[in-house]
């Protein structure tokens, strides 16, 4: 390779940073150099692959970033991946698109683009769906192998929460991507292996076949702390070490918490905020203001006996309506697979639409990472809850459930007045679903180029302009997928 190869630099290896590392990596006339602050994906051990083990992550025994949220009853954990692959490495697995209208919003907010006409045609581009096969919103080709559960993989109390719901009136839908079918009980859709292994995005875009490419070097265990910014221009790096990598382009991937963070402590953000910690600001934009989350109430149960099953925690998913399509309720374990119990499991229902107005803001010392205050729920929260609480009582009441001896490990009446109020009190979580911390028509334009900068992008969850109506794994994949795209069509032009 020569000096003449425009360089970028892609900080952090996460969901999103492995596809566009890997894609970039397919022009020959680009020198791409992708960093991440954790381990290669060669250290991935049988907790990371086994899906069935993915709520360990959660518990704090993976090797995840997890940080306390601040929100109106207290703290409540988030995590993010630390290891190449990111999120998608100890997430559970599901691999939902979000709503046709989560994107045709996005384009009518005129973000050009990114309807959902264009962004569909990408997420087909990126799975091999294996349950579907080719048709006109599935694909075949794509490097994410794609199926959904079968119920003899699947816990007992995702079983029973599947069966209970259809006795109660639930309608079944056999793909949960397609909105046509919803609202609806159906099944996730996961990205594994013939083997039923996690298949990370690290491991199903950076093939050994793409790391052998001459023009693109990985570097793990290597963190970023400060961008290298001259005039307006981005032109590179500096590490922890000290050491500085120049390049014509950073595209920062980090995720949605650490990416406002490394923008803000380069001075690229609120002014006010940079300049209570001392920080030049190059540029006044409002990053950090407007994060967006799927959070809500994890009511817990328990049951007697093992778990049981060999599936992930992302099993059975009841998309519910009140006002359109806009919560989800799911069970899933937070036991150990092998445990013989008695077995807890979280019924998580959780608001598909958020306020965007969390926010992450630099800690008093900006090298300690982020602080980080979650969105508030809707001022009609309390009687969008009321209606899925209402559900979650006729569950408790079936057949399947009385079966399987589902009883609450802290019992709250779901059917009267104040029982959201008080879920909301005790019992909220979050989906770890941030967004929109960088957004879109307000601080990067519609190709991602942060606004009255030179050679600085944003690639993750951050640009996201509004949060997508399911579990942003998949979204963080396309926007990957898509910017990339349009990074070789600019070097081509």
């Amino acid at each position: 390779m020569t000096s003449t190869l425009k360089h970028i630099i892609v900080v952090g290896g996460g969901t999103s940073g492995s596809v566009l590392a890997a894609r970039l990596s397919e022009d020959a006339h680009l020198k791409i150099t992708l960093l991440e602050i954790g381990a290669d994906d060669d250290s991935y051990d049988a907790g990371v692959l086994d899906p069935a083990r993915a709520p360990e992550a959660w518990l704090g025994m993976q090797p995840v970033a997890i940080s306390p949220m601040a929100y109106e009853s207290g703290a409540i954990p988030m995590i993010q991946g630390r290891l190449l692959g990111g999120t998608s490495a100890v997430n559970g697995l599901a691999t939902l698109r979000g709503l046709p209208e989560d994107y045709d919003g996005w384009a009518a907010a005129g973000h050009s683009g990114w309807g959902w006409d264009e962004v569909v045609e990408t997420f087909i581009a990126a799975e091999t769906d294996r349950d579907f096969g080719p048709s006109p919103i599935h694909g075949v080709h794509g490097p994410l192998p794609v199926r959904r559960w079968r119920r003899d993989e699947m816990g007992r109390a995702q079983l029973a929460f599947y069966d209970g719901m259809m006795e109660v009136g639930a309608r079944k839908v056999d793909d949960i991507n397609d909105r046509s079918q919803l609202p609806g009980l159906g099944i996730f859709p996961v990205t594994m292996d013939a083997n039923v292994k996690r298949v990370t995005t690290s491991r199903a875009y950076l093939t050994p076949e793409v790391r052998a490419r001459g023009n693109l070097t990985i570097q793990t265990q290597t963190e970023v702390t400060s961008l290298i910014v001259d005039g307006r221009r981005v032109k590179g790096v500096v590490l922890s070490t000290g050491e500085a990598i120049e390049a014509d382009e950073v595209v920062v991937t980090a995720g949605a918490l650490w990416t406002p963070n490394l923008l803000m402590r380069s001075g690229i953000g609120p002014a006010r905020h940079l300049a209570d910690h001392d920080i030049k600001v190059i540029a006044d934009l409002p990053v950090g203001e407007t994060m967006s989350d799927h959070i809500g109430p994890g009511l817990r149960y328990r049951h007697d006996g093992p778990r049981g099953g060999t599936a992930g925690p992302a099993q059975s998913l009841l998309i519910g309506a009140s006002n359109g399509v806009d919560i989800d309720y799911h069970a899933f374990p937070i036991a150990p697979p092998l445990s013989d119990g008695p077995t807890e499991f979280v019924l998580a229902v959780f608001l598909l639409r958020s306020s965007g107005m969390g926010s992450v803001k630099l800690a008093e010392n900006p090298n300690d990472g982020p602080v980080v205050t979650a969105p508030p729920l809707p001022d009609d929260a309390n009687e969008r809850l009321h209606h899925a609480f209402k559900r979650i009582a006729a569950w408790e009441t079936s057949a399947a459930a009385k079966a399987l001896g589902c009883r609450p490990v802290a019992p709250l009446d779901l059917n009267a007045p104040d029982a959201p109020a008080i879920a909301r009190e005790r019992f909220t979580i979050s989906y770890g679903h941030m967004t929109s911390t960088c957004p879109m028509g307000a601080v990067l334009d519609a190709d991602c180029r942060v606004v009255g900068m030179e050679g600085l992008r944003v690639a993750d969850a951050s640009m996201m302009p509004t949060i997508p109506s399911g579990n942003t794994y998949l979204g963080c994949v396309m926007v990957a997928e898509r910017i990339a795209r349009k990074m070789m069509a600019e070097q081509k032009a």
